[in-house]
């Protein structure tokens, strides 16, 4: 078969091991294993959203709405829009695969931060797009050096914020003033799929530089802090320009029909988020005391996810994930996103914060 030549140079997305498949590898009670690999809510979905979604089970022979109009208008209802400069995709990936569809081709270019998520690269190098990667600066991107990266080729610049791997956070009086550098062909992708989880006052002001700023997409999703991560619903909101444009992309349906549902309730439950936030800030705060008692480094975070330094544990930086899989404890590899010497991991409940720090321990 003759495939595309420069797919050779892609990598696939390596997700986390879910839990029956490392409890079978390592003859583990699955009721004992946890998994802090993949920035998940370590809660299930709301209540009332598990309620909404039975009550659609008898629908399914049914297409769901290729619109999805109840969901964009309780979206365009919250963040003062018009249904118009909204998107709703699988997820938030599926959003950045039709952004690279529709900015990308061969002869262009795509600026982002080393490391960061890694589907950017991949959507780049799938259109025939030269990825151009700008290190890190003290685990945070450097807006000054991705400014300068830009040039006349440059069709997208990715940004994610808060940062993914390293959980940091910048303030958007920064990157307006980043946004300002941005020619106004350029789509600028504020990738905010931890938003809810930030702390400072400014954490909405992205929203703000999508107004003043037509060539600016802000991304969202369901997936992380409402635990929908099962159901696949993410979302953008654009300029009415790119919402005409990516329709052209988008498949029919393609959002399905639990996904909206499901969504669209917990989009209402703003008590329960505000619950979960301080659940997260507890969780920080409890891993920052833990492992500085254990004399392990970590990067503070404004998420639900933090590095970990394990470089000075009793074993290699690149076994501790697999040692910490032997004691029923998943997390992220730090070297395949390219932060060797930590791992990834996510805040989860008080009880697997705890067994985390405990196997850490037997590590030390």
């Amino acid at each position: 078969m003759k495939f595309i030549p420069r797919l050779k140079s892609i990598t696939p997305y390596v997700a986390g091991a879910p839990i029956a498949a490392v409890a079978r590898r390592y003859g583990l009670d699955p009721k004992k294993v946890i998994k802090l690999a993949s920035n998940e809510s370590p809660l299930p979905p709301f209540p009332e959203v598990l309620e909404v979604i039975t009550q659609k089970f008898n629908d399914l022979n049914r297409y769901p709405d290729s619109e999805c109009r109840d969901l964009k208008a309780a979206l365009a209802a919250r963040y003062g829009v018009s249904t118009g400069e909204l998107i709703v995709g699988n997820g938030s990936c599926e959003l950045l695969i039709w952004l690279s569809l529709i900015m990308l081709e061969p002869g262009t270019e795509a600026v982002f931060s080393d490391p960061t998520f890694l589907v950017y690269e991949e959507v780049t190098r799938a259109r025939g797009a030269a990825p151009v990667k700008v290190p890190l600066k003290d685990f945070a991107n450097d807006l000054a050096a991705l400014a300068a990266a830009v040039t006349g080729k440059t069709r997208i610049v990715f940004l994610t914020n808060p940062h993914n791997p390293t959980g940091s956070y910048l303030h958007y009086r920064d990157i307006a003033a980043f946004a300002a550098r941005i020619p106004a062909d350029c789509l600028l992708v504020l990738d905010e799929a931890y938003n809810e989880y930030v702390e400072e006052e400014d954490s909405q002001d992205g929203l703000k530089l999508r107004r003043e700023r037509a060539n600016v997409i802000v991304l969202r999703t369901f997936s992380k802090i409402y635990g929908l991560c099962g159901l696949r619903a993410g979302y953008g909101v654009c300029s009415p320009e790119v919402k005409e444009v990516v329709d052209k992309v988008r498949q029919p349906f393609n959002v399905n029909m639990l996904a909206q549902a499901a969504a669209l309730t917990a989009l209402g439950l703003d008590e329960r988020l505000r619950e979960r936030r301080a659940l997260n800030r507890a969780g920080r705060r409890q891993l920052y005391d833990g492992l500085t008692g254990l004399g392990a480094g970590y990067v503070k975070t404004q998420s639900n996810f933090m590095l970990v330094d394990v470089s000075g544990l009793s074993v290699a930086a690149d076994d501790v994930p697999e040692e910490l899989m032997r004691r029923g404890v998943i997390v992220r590899p730090g070297r395949p996103l390219a932060c060797p010497g930590y791992i990834r991991v996510s805040v989860g409940t008080e009880a697997e914060n705890m067994m985390l720090l405990e196997k850490l321990a037997e590590l030390k």
